[in-house]
């Protein structure tokens, strides 16, 4: 018991550590304004470094904690993500695909009208449409899991 307890706090101080360290990457984020050298000119303006190391820092902050946080779960809550990942996910994935193509077949805009309609804008409609489908279908199937376990 002692240990888990140990584990615990060692767990949390290293998220805090964690938080201090996004803390202070978002300060150099914003203040930093110089644009990133070496960006190339067919990929429209530089942004600035700020804007680069704080995007960084924030994608390993997340694989940190997501890690950290995985590692505090016990084994009924890890099987319940996995599985609802892998089904809700997965059929998620494969109806809001469907639902997509249909529309496209159907002749359904489903871009705003603001938004200008090319190719990089379809594209990233895609990436969010797959995104939320997966999400959708991931937390449907985790409230099924529990519910079903209850």
């Amino acid at each position: 018991m002692k240990t888990e307890i140990t584990a615990a706090a060692a767990n949390k101080k290293t998220l805090d550590d964690l938080a201090v360290g996004l803390c202070a990457l978002t300060v150099v984020g914003v203040s930093a304004t110089a644009a990133t050298p070496f960006w190339p000119t067919a990929w429209g303006q530089a942004p600035s470094i700020g804007v680069v190391v704080l995007a960084a820092g924030l994608a390993v902050f997340i694989a940190l904690h997501s890690l950290y946080w995985w590692r505090s779960l016990d084994e009924a809550a890890r099987e319940a993500h996995k599985w609802a990942w892998w089904w809700g996910g997965n059929l998620g994935f494969v109806a809001g695909g469907a639902a997509v193509v249909l529309a496209a077949v159907a002749g359904v805009d489903l871009l705003p009208a603001r938004v200008p309609h090319t190719e990089a804008a379809l594209i990233a409609l895609g990436v969010v449409a797959a995104f939320a489908a997966q999400a959708v279908g991931y937390g449907l199937a985790w409230c099924a899991w529990w519910i079903a376990r209850r």
